[in-house]
């Protein structure tokens, strides 16, 4: 009893909290729950602040299954697909989390805040050789699929195209959409045929990637030389002294949001209206986050940018990631139906999947020393974060990994990665439809 006494959630007491708990879920079971984003926030901090509180204390589960941050994320999916809560409600949250923007605040937060803390030489060191990461995990996973296809007897050719290629794609909106329209060129048939079992694909490819995420926050805890422990490269001796750490100010966090807010508006405007690539006819588009973490990048080695803005920046990506990750798995699981896990369970497709995530791991993990990186933050973005569900799975892979401060290299997987799959599918349909 005396251990309960000092139990504390957001900074309050676990009475205090219980109660904020029991009316908040009350309010929202009546569909009384305001349906703005202040609804929407109200219920998904609080609720998603004691579910991974619950699951971050389940043995088990807590060590190799993905702890609070899962927990958080399925238990919300249950919400909606079993309609534990109201249908309004589950609107209400998928809005917040869509159009209002709210996984766009995070990931731009959380972008800003990662690259501008890095050193400049060693970011110009780590993008160099990151992209060669991501390319062997694409063979490995390949490779996997195909030896996957033989064993269970689909074939080779049939496993590449139809697990490996939308699992590694990118996500849903950037990745198996577009590739299903280069399907369907290629084939002469409905782009439908080939997505619908595509999406229930990657839907499993992706928490199969979030399971995997968390057994390597596992591993790095038995084999502390595998990790950075949220660092993807080693520091070499020539970058120099450390910089002085700068505590920032209540301004200093006004202006660190303010910045990530304007390079996210401009990227945006710049991937819609000025990019070359994106109006060139090529089939495929470079993502706006893409292109905002080139800005941040060039922002970060032009030295532009003042000390106290980026300890702005780096303030408001330690806020969003320990207080906003768990409302953030609310939402984001909300809107997974975990009945697209259901149609994909059978034997051949389960092992096919399995061999795409191991192959894509061991290919960042076989490539990572190569450039100095550290194992484990290699396989987390570089891998799973390629093998995920895009933007919502990023968020789900570094949770469960415990690892956010890496999600500028998670949407390089995701954005520039899934750019480089259309381009790949677009040879492999056309060569072997």
């Amino acid at each position: 009893m005396s251990k309960l006494k000092e139990v504390k959630l957001l900074g309050m007491p676990l009475w205090m909290f219980l109660i904020l708990l029991v009316v908040t879920w009350g309010v929202g079971m009546t569909e009384s729950i305001p349906g703005d984003m202040v609804g929407a926030l109200c219920f998904a901090t609080v609720v998603g602040t004691f579910i991974g509180f619950i699951g971050d204390r389940i043995p088990i589960w807590k060590d190799w299954l993905g702890g609070g941050m899962l927990l958080t994320c399925l238990a919300a999916g249950a919400m909606s697909t079993f309609h534990l809560i109201p249908d309004s409600l589950v609107e209400t949250l998928n809005t917040f989390n869509g159009s209002t923007g709210f996984l766009n605040l995070y990931i731009l937060v959380l972008v800003t805040g990662s690259v501008l803390s890095v050193n400049r030489k060693l970011l110009i060191r780590s993008l160099g050789g990151y992209i060669p990461c991501i390319l062997s995990a694409i063979v490995f996973a390949f490779l996997f699929a195909g030896i996957a296809g033989i064993v269970v007897g689909i074939g080779p050719i049939n496993a590449i195209l139809n697990y490996a290629l939308p699992i590694m794609g990118g996500g849903n909106g950037a990745g198996a959409i577009p590739m299903s329209k280069i399907w369907g060129e290629a084939s002469g048939q409905d782009p439908q045929i080939w997505y619908a079992s595509a999406f229930a694909t990657l839907s499993l490819g992706n928490m199969i990637a979030v399971l995997m995420a968390a057994l390597m926050n596992k591993l790095g805890e038995k084999k502390p030389e595998f990790t950075g422990n949220g660092e993807l490269m080693k520091t070499p001796a020539d970058l120099g002294t450390q910089e002085a750490e700068i505590k920032p100010t209540v301004a200093d966090y006004a202006s660190g949001l303010a910045l990530g807010l304007f390079c996210f508006v401009f990227s945006g405007f710049y991937s819609s209206k000025i990019s070359i690539i994106n109006h060139a006819g090529l089939g495929f588009s470079i993502h706006q986050f893409a292109f905002m973490i080139i800005l941040v990048a060039l922002l970060n080695i032009s030295g532009l940018v003042p000390d106290n803005v980026r300890a702005g920046t780096r303030g408001m990506q330690q806020f969003f990631v320990k207080y906003m990750s768990l409302p953030l798995m609310v939402t984001v699981g909300i809107g997974t139906n975990l009945m697209d896990y259901v149609k994909v369970l059978n034997f051949q497709s389960l092992v096919v999947i399995a061999a795409v995530v191991v192959g894509a791991t061991l290919g960042a993990w076989l490539m990572a020393p190569i450039f100095k990186f550290f194992r484990i933050e290699t396989v987390v973005t570089a891998a799973l974060c390629m093998a995920n569900g895009g933007g919502a799975g990023d968020i789900q892979v570094l949770g469960a990994s415990h690892r956010m401060e890496l999600m500028s290299y998670a949407q390089i997987s995701s954005r520039i990665g899934g750019a480089i799959m259309l381009v790949i599918a677009s040879f492999m349909f056309s060569t072997f439809m």
